[in-house]
Parts: C-alpha cells; sequence; structure tokens
C-alpha cells in the first residue's frame, strides 16, 4: 500500500477523477433503487415512484440520504482501491465496488416509514433489501458496469 506524499499529480488527479465517478455511480443506484422499490412495494410491479409521506419525506430527503449514505461508503472505498492487489486486478476493483453498492443500497434510501411507521431495524434489512434480491442484483452489476464504462471512456490519465 503506497500512501506516500509524494505521489505524481496525475496519479492523484486519476484517484480524485475515479472517487468522483464512484460516487456518482454510487449516488445514482442509491436513488435508483429507492424509486423501483418504492414502486415494487407500492403497485406491486416494476417501475418508478418517489418515495414520499407528505409533509415528513419527500424528494429532497431521498437525494439527501443517497448522498450520505454514498459518503459513508466512499472512504473505505478509496483505502481499499489504494492497496496494490486491489490496483491491479480488475476483478478485485469490481467486487469491492459491488460491496461499496450493496452497502450504499442497505443504508441508504428509501426510509422504511415510507411503507410504515413500525419497522425494526432487522425488518429494514431483510424486508427492503435482502428480499429485494430481484431488483437488488441487477441493479449492483449495471452499477459495476456502468462505473467501468465511465473509467473507459475517460480514459486511462
Amino acid at each position: 500500500m503506497s500512501l506516500s506524499p509524494a505521489e505524481p499529480a496525475s496519479n492523484v488527479a486519476r484517484g480524485v477523477r475515479h472517487a468522483g465517478i464512484d460516487l456518482v455511480v454510487l449516488l445514482a443506484t442509491s436513488i435508483v433503487f429507492a424509486c423501483v422499490l418504492t414502486a415494487q412495494l407500492k403497485t406491486e410491479r416494476l417501475g418508478w415512484m418517489w418515495p414520499s409521506i407528505p409533509y415528513d419525506y419527500e424528494r429532497g430527503d431521498v437525494l439527501v440520504h443517497a448522498l450520505l449514505a454514498s459518503l459513508a461508503v466512499m472512504p473505505g472505498l478509496v483505502l481499499v482501491g489504494r492497496l496494490a492487489c486491489v490496483r491491479r486486478s480488475l476483478r478485485w476493483q469490481d467486487l469491492t465496488f459491488v460491496l461499496a453498492t450493496l452497502v450504499v443500497i442497505r443504508l441508504g434510501p428509501p426510509a422504511a416509514q415510507v411503507f410504515g411507521n413500525t419497522w425494526s431495524q432487522w425488518e429494514i434489512t431483510a424486508g427492503l433489501f435482502l428480499l429485494q434480491w430481484p431488483i437488488v442484483i441487477p441493479l449492483t452489476l449495471a452499477a459495476v458496469v456502468l462505473r467501468r464504462l465511465i473509467r473507459r471512456m475517460l480514459g486511462p490519465g
């Protein structure tokens, strides 16, 4: 693990750009999950519905929760990404991003109160995350592919 303070400016710029890409993809993934899950639970079919409770939980709250969940995961993702074995292997990079995405999906929106007031932490994890694997798995894979595509389009430097 190289934490040299004299890293070349291009490595620092690349690291900042990669972290920015990761943050945007995690944020988007969290918002998409919240909206698709809300549509699934409220209409019993896939779709898009902003989670909300009138006067209590609105669109801005969804965005803030998604951003906070994404920001909470970023330090760990950046630190793990600095490990030599992760930097050298696309598989390890993808695996760490999969784990980060799963954590963001679990921590981010929607607030459980959108679907009722009596949720324990385990019920939130089970009902709004684990049992939603038909949404979580494809969304996580799409996030990894999107991240790779964006990084490839922007080039190595």
